[in-house]
């Protein structure tokens, strides 16, 4: 039922979407994520500078519930409007209305040494930017974990063409282009080291950070990575329930940030606040340590199931072989090297921690945000 569910839903998208087409397309940029109500910070920051350059950002943002079914119908239909009226359109998660639509597209130049099966539909009218909500490529994801019990079955992705008609895909830096060109089955050559708007705030309230009032106690943030199987390990959980992490109170504030999804069903893509009252963060294999480097924080990574999460959904980036002095497997040994670095008795790896991120980021020059909006701007030029 599924497949015929996506013939005709991909028929309808298509049909609605050439009536609008017959309509002029204007300087308009769509920001669109079926994951928050709000716009994230990326969005507003992105928008905000393509009106100073004389275009109209729109932002369609809602969270895809069974209770938002009927009223997410209209939403598709704005989509499927916006798309034929704009030049540009950003998304920072898979999006089922643009992956099923058939744009005017271009054709790719011709790749050498790649193996792997590759879309072949780069749109071109609209450009269309894939802006993955988080930095980094720490953990598999989309096309790199299919088949495992934390992505998707293959045949479902293939069926429903996830993350297809990307023009181009950013990524945070040059290290993060293989593992983004498998997820989603980008060529390389169209995944382009661009970073998010999110780096320039980071970088702004960074100072915030380091001034800010220090407290009696070092405060060591906890901070999983969501699991999307039910069946899946979820060892910071335990971890939290066991409750002895709270042997560290009388050296360390300890707060505990479980992903937004899990708490909330709703996660915006914006950094954690919580990270910049923060002196270390402890996680599995979230990517919130990208944005606790970039704010300096040390971080420690807590994965005694790193031999299940290899194969599920899989690691582009093995801590335990890169930086094995800032990753632990027993609680007992996390403990005592949380008690020894809040109390000074031991000095941080940071070397360790550099390892990690090589090739993490790129250099956004002045502005992260000009940066982006200035390489969407001249591909537009490029086809108009």
């Amino acid at each position: 039922m599924s497949g015929v569910l996506v013939a005709v839903s991909r028929l309808l998208f298509n049909v609605l979407y050439k009536a609008f087409d017959a309509l002029p397309r204007r300087n308009e940029v769509l920001f669109f994520s079926r994951q928050s109500n709000e716009p994230s910070r990326d969005f507003m920051a992105l928008g905000a500078e393509f009106e100073k350059r004389g275009f109209t950002a729109v932002y369609l943002t809602k969270k895809l519930s069974k209770r938002t079914v009927l009223s997410y119908t209209g939403h598709i239909v704005r989509e499927l409007y916006h798309l034929a009226r704009c030049k540009a359109c950003f998304l920072d998660r898979y999006d089922p209305v643009v992956c099923l639509l058939d744009f005017r597209c271009e054709k790719n130049d011709p790749l050498q040494g790649v193996e792997r099966e590759m879309y072949e539909e780069f749109p071109c009218e609209p450009i269309v930017i894939q802006l993955w909500h988080a930095f980094g490529a720490f953990k598999k994801f989309g096309y790199q974990s299919v088949d495992t019990v934390e992505g998707h079955p293959a045949a479902t992705a293939d069926r429903f063409m996830i993350h297809r008609n990307y023009s181009y895909v950013l990524c945070s830096g040059e290290g993060c282009i293989q593992p983004f060109s498998e997820a989603f089955k980008c060529p390389p050559n169209r995944v382009v080291p661009l970073l998010r708007p999110e780096y320039d705030w980071l970088l702004e309230n960074k100072r915030k950070a380091i001034d800010r009032k220090k407290p009696e106690k070092p405060v060591m943030l906890f901070a999983p990575t969501l699991r999307k199987s039910a069946i899946s390990e979820h060892p910071l959980r335990l971890l939290h329930e066991s409750g002895i992490w709270k042997s560290l109170a009388a050296c360390a504030s300890l707060v505990w940030s479980f992903h937004p999804l899990e708490e909330t069903g709703i996660a915006p893509g914006d950094a954690n606040e919580a990270l910049f009252q923060a002196d270390y963060v402890i996680t599995d294999y979230s990517s919130i340590v990208y944005e606790a480097y970039v704010l300096g924080k040390p971080i420690l990574f807590y994965v005694p199931d790193i031999d299940l999460y290899r194969d599920s959904p899989g690691l582009n980036i093995d801590p335990e072989a890169v930086c094995p002095g800032i990753v632990f497997k027993e609680a007992e040994e996390l403990i005592d090297a949380m008690q020894k670095y809040s109390t000074g008795e031991k000095p941080y790896p940071e070397k360790d921690l550099d390892r990690f991120m090589r090739g993490m980021f790129a250099d956004s020059g002045s502005s992260a945000t000009k940066a982006v909006v200035e390489f969407a701007l001249k591909k537009c030029t490029e086809v108009s």
